[in-house]
């Protein structure tokens, strides 16, 4: 069962923290990422819901989450589709 802790505990250790944490600093790092608080947060929620989700290979995680990041938090993203996330966002 603690192969599959990242599915039923609440808490992460700190290793997956480190490592989800270096994924997050590189995606956010290039040059087509949205960088503002809300971007930066829902990303993490994201890359979050993909590890819990059962993406553990962290290759496999480090695509997948950079791919996410690419179609919901790039600057080329239409502006309705950026207010429609910030009221979301705001609504919470």
């Amino acid at each position: 069962m603690r192969r599959y802790h990242h599915l039923v505990e609440g808490i992460l250790q700190p290793e997956e923290i480190d490592r989800l944490q270096r994924i997050f600093d590189v995606v956010i790092a290039q040059p087509w990422f949205d960088l503002n608080d809300f971007n930066r947060e829902a990303f993490a929620l994201e890359l979050i819901k993909l590890y819990r989700s059962g993406v553990v290979d962290f290759t496999n995680l480090h695509q997948l989450g950079a791919l996410t990041a690419i179609a919901s938090f790039s600057r080329d993203m239409p502006e309705e589709e950026r207010q429609a996330l910030n009221l979301l966002y705001r609504a919470r």
